[in-house]
C-alpha cells in the first residue's frame, strides 16, 4: 500500500515538472500576448474559412461570423422565424436583432425601403443584398459577409453562404442596402 502511494506521489511530481516545462515553451512562442492572439485569430479564421466555403480576409468581426455560423444549416420554412426553420427575411431580421440590436421589418421589400442603397464595391459586412427572383417585387434578401459572399436562407438548402459572382445571383440581383446602425 505504501509502495503505491509513493509511486502515485512520484507520478504527480513528475507531471508538475512536465507541465511547468510546457508552460515555459508556450510563453516563448510569441514576444508578447498580441503574437499569441494573432496566432489564435489566424487559426480561427482558417477554420472558419473552411466552414464558410471561401478564404476570409482576416478582418471580419469574429462575433459576426459566430452568429452566421450558428445559423448555417437551419432549414427553410416559409413564415418560420427560428432556428427550427426560417425564411430569408426572418433570418435577416433575427440576425440584425441579435448582432446589432436593431428591429427590421418582416418583409424584404420593406427592409429595402428602410435601407440606403450603396455601390456593390462599397459593401461591408452586415449590408443587405436584395433580389427579384421571378417577380417584379423584391422577393429575397441576404446579409453580406465579405469578398462578395453573403448568407441567406434558400428554399432548397436553408441557411447557406453563396457568392454574388454566381450566375444565378448575378441574374436576379437587384440592389444593396445599408441599414443605419
Amino acid at each position: 500500500m505504501v509502495k503505491r502511494v509513493n509511486i502515485i506521489c512520484l507520478l504527480l511530481i513528475g507531471l508538475l515538472f512536465v507541465q511547468c516545462k510546457s508552460t515555459t515553451k508556450i510563453k516563448k512562442l510569441g514576444k508578447d500576448s498580441n503574437d499569441n492572439k494573432k496566432t489564435a485569430n489566424s487559426f480561427w479564421y482558417h477554420s472558419y474559412s473552411k466552414k464558410m466555403g471561401y478564404e476570409l480576409s482576416g478582418d471580419e468581426d469574429i462575433r459576426f461570423l459566430d452568429i452566421v455560423d450558428s445559423w448555417l444549416g437551419v432549414p427553410y420554412k416559409y413564415g418560420g422565424c427560428s432556428k427550427d426553420g426560417t425564411d430569408c427575411s426572418c433570418f435577416v431580421s433575427a440576425f440584425y436583432n441579435d448582432y446589432y440590436n436593431i428591429t427590421l421589418p418582416r418583409k424584404s421589400e420593406d427592409m429595402q425601403k428602410q435601407s440606403e442603397e450603396i455601390e456593390i464595391a462599397k459593401l461591408q459586412s452586415g449590408d443587405l443584398v436584395f433580389f427579384k427572383i421571378k417577380s417584379e417585387k423584391i422577393s429575397h434578401v441576404g446579409i453580406y459577409i465579405s469578398k462578395n459572399h453573403f448568407v441567406h436562407s434558400t428554399t432548397s438548402k436553408g441557411v447557406i453562404i453563396n457568392s454574388l459572382d454566381e450566375n444565378y445571383y448575378k441574374t436576379y440581383f437587384y440592389k444593396t442596402g445599408r441599414i443605419k446602425k
